[in-house]
């Protein structure tokens, strides 16, 4: 039996940055406040909890206190709204999605209409699309596009969607205008990790993928594994079901940007329960069996 884990699987820059941010500022204010949660991965949230770090979803709530903005982004106009109020804002937005709220200012600003490629209901798209003069069009994939013809056309995309989707939607747009400019936004985390999954999905009997079920980039990397393996998406080790792992000798673990290290430690010794073997249980992450591309012959 085999269990190895993706490379980059975890906490990515932006991720471990914003929790920084976070325990910082809660050394220094009794209690604190997060507008949404700030990173999708309840079980972080929930320890940043008993540190005085709490989630509320309306700036009425702030009353005071400093508040730390999400690493997914806030709209615009909560930002306005809190520094006409006076409030001390921690910004913990990741420098990726902050750099692609910039893209999105800069080509509504160059008369484009700006086509954004996520989903319309996750944080960092609704942030996103304020910055946006005039209306965006948001589609999931190609085949939200309005069936009309565009003139000068600007893309973007939720920086943890995949890049092979970027091209499809493009390669469906480019007939339909006169001029295009395409800014790749997906960050360099999200394709080292999606990039990592899918070679391990390859080598694999079974794959764990680990993370929020509210993440985005988690519930990426499960669509790009169940395309090659059996896959099964959970949160915690206590998920774990073990007829997933019967007559299977190679299982891959995989984990989503905002999966903190202690949940893919417990998955990983409880998937050793599961088989029958406890002594090789292990305390680290860096303990556990890596995925090494160079052995796949």
């Amino acid at each position: 039996m085999i269990i190895r884990i993706a490379k980059n699987s975890g906490f990515c820059f932006g991720v471990k940055r914003a929790i920084k941010i976070a325990l910082e500022a809660a050394e220094e204010n009794h209690e604190i406040n997060t507008l949404g949660p700030i990173i999708h991965n309840p079980q972080m949230v929930e320890k940043l909890e008993e540190k005085g770090i709490k989630s509320i979803d309306d700036i009425k709530l702030v009353r005071g206190k400093p508040v730390i903005i999400r690493s997914h982004g806030v709209e615009k106009s909560i930002l306005e709204k809190l520094r006409q109020n006076g409030t001390e804002i921690i910004n913990a937005t990741c420098p990726y999605v902050s750099k692609t709220q910039q893209y999105a200012a800069k080509l509504s600003k160059d008369g484009y209409q700006v086509i954004i490629m996520g989903n319309q209901d996750h944080p960092e798209v609704i942030a996103l699309k304020s910055y946006v003069e005039g209306e965006a069009i948001i589609v999931s994939d190609e085949k939200d596009l309005p069936d009309k013809k565009l003139s000068r056309v600007g893309i973007i995309s939720q920086t943890t969607r995949n890049i092979k989707d970027l091209q499809n939607l493009v390669n469906v747009l480019l007939p339909r205008c006169s001029e295009m400019l395409v800014i790749n936004t997906i960050c360099n985390a999200t394709m080292i990790r999606q990039n990592s999954t899918l070679k391990l999905a390859k080598e694999s009997d079974v794959m764990i993928v680990i993370g929020g079920k509210n993440s985005s980039n988690t519930k990426m990397l499960a669509k790009i594994s169940e395309n090659f393996v059996e896959t099964f998406h959970i949160e915690t080790a206590s998920e774990l079901n073990a007829d997933w792992f019967r007559n299977k000798t190679k299982i891959g673990i995989t984990a989503g940007a905002s999966t903190p290290d202690w949940i893919i430690v417990e998955v990983y010794n409880k998937i050793l329960e599961c088989k029958g073997n406890i002594a090789d249980k292990v305390t680290r992450i860096e303990d556990i069996p890596g995925f090494k591309e160079e052995n796949n012959g």
